[in-house]
């Protein structure tokens, strides 16, 4: 996947929105990404959509959140609604023992917040934590009718799909989990893909920003712009496993530069039997993998490059084991994403938080 990234630097004390105080702002810019033909590309998005409201919590319960300072929002304002309200928001803690995690906005008041939690709990969480509302990118937004001839490639019918988004199912356990849904653009919209086809749009279909799609294009070569703000507080993110089998996490960064497998903060060495990434016994006995595929290759169904974390380093698989320190090889390349194929945990079920902090070097 070829790049071209341009972040301009945002203008201190920059209000976000009437509502919020003012703040300086993350860094805005846009990245451009190649997606080959005849080719499967796993995407993700390097920039995250431009936040309408900042500010703090003042008090929290259960699954809700009551934000400081009068906010004024209007009530209803950050659900969805089919036709008529065609984002979805989600809370992001900037600070505080939630940094990085986020969650989805089921219903607001004109100062509360209610939030589904996906299992979670706000425990930790505390009044004073900084957080952000976003929208998440959508089908819609990062693949607009548009860009229908430079982005993707428009269908004829769902018979005849040119350029096809699979969606991982996130809800499975299991290895090579299956794909969820399949997307294509045809009649000015995105459609799911189901027999005999689909007239209803898709275009509001959200993306995860800490997960990724694959993009499979036929004949045809795309050049996506993503436009948006850097994000430059915590991400965070739960990494799942089970006490019975192996469990296959898809996950990705969004952020806009390179990130070697050193400083990606996968394998915790403070931690190293409860981390993201736990310790391996050798090349023949791995407690976990991360598998990594190259954009830049062209095909489908292409094989991941698998490392894992043995002896005091980064390793790339290979028969026989390696000695080789690859903790400067990339993980995380901007707008890609990667598997995190956790194995056996004899205290699963369970997820692991996976915290990256953007201010380190690639």
């Amino acid at each position: 996947m070829l790049r071209q990234i341009k972040i301009i630097a945002a203008l201190a004390a920059l209000p976000v929105c009437a509502m919020a105080q003012s703040v300086s702002t993350d860094p805005v810019g846009f990245v451009t990404l190649t997606t080959l033909s005849n080719s499967d590309t796993i995407f993700s998005t390097p920039l995250a959509r431009a936040e309408v409201f900042r500010g703090s919590v003042s008090s929290l319960t259960g699954t809700s959140i009551t934000a400081g300072g009068a906010p004024g929002f209007t009530a209803g304002t950050f659900v969805y609604a089919s036709g008529t309200q065609s984002n979805t928001y989600y809370l992001r803690f900037r600070t505080g023992a939630k940094a990085g995690s986020y969650y989805t906005v089921t219903a607001n008041t004109t100062d509360t917040l209610t939030l589904d939690l996906a299992g979670d709990l706000l425990t930790g969480a505390a009044a004073g934590d900084e957080f952000a509302l976003i929208p998440y990118w959508t089908l819609g937004t990062v693949f607009p009718a548009s860009a229908a001839g430079t982005a993707f490639e428009a269908s004829v019918n769902a018979a005849i799909r040119k350029t096809e988004i699979y969606f991982p199912d996130q809800t499975a356990t299991g290895v090579n989990l299956p794909i969820s849904a399949t997307y294509y653009f045809s009649g000015g919209a995105w459609h799911k893909f189901v027999t005999g086809g689909n007239v209803q749009s898709s275009d509001d279909t959200v993306l995860l920003p800490d997960s990724y799609v694959m993009i499979r294009n036929k004949s045809f070569t795309g050049n996506i712009t993503v436009m948006g703000g850097v994000v430059g507080s915590l991400q965070a993110s739960p990494i799942s496993s089970y006490k019975s089998n192996k469990q296959d996490n898809y996950v990705a960064l969004t952020f806009p530069v390179a990130v070697s497998f050193r400083n990606s903060g996968l394998f915790n060495t403070a931690s190293p039997t409860t981390g993201p990434v736990r310790n391996s016994v050798n090349a023949a006995i791995r407690s976990d993998e991360v598998y990594v595929y190259d954009n830049t290759i062209p095909g489908v169904n292409k094989s991941p490059v698998t490392y894992y974390f043995s002896n005091g380093a980064w390793r790339k698989f290979i028969s026989g084991g390696s000695s080789v320190d690859a903790g400067d090889d990339i993980a995380f390349q901007p707008g890609s994403g990667v598997i995190i194929r956790r194995g056996i945990d004899a205290s699963g079920p369970r997820s692991v938080n996976w915290s990256f902090s953007p201010s380190i070097s690639p």
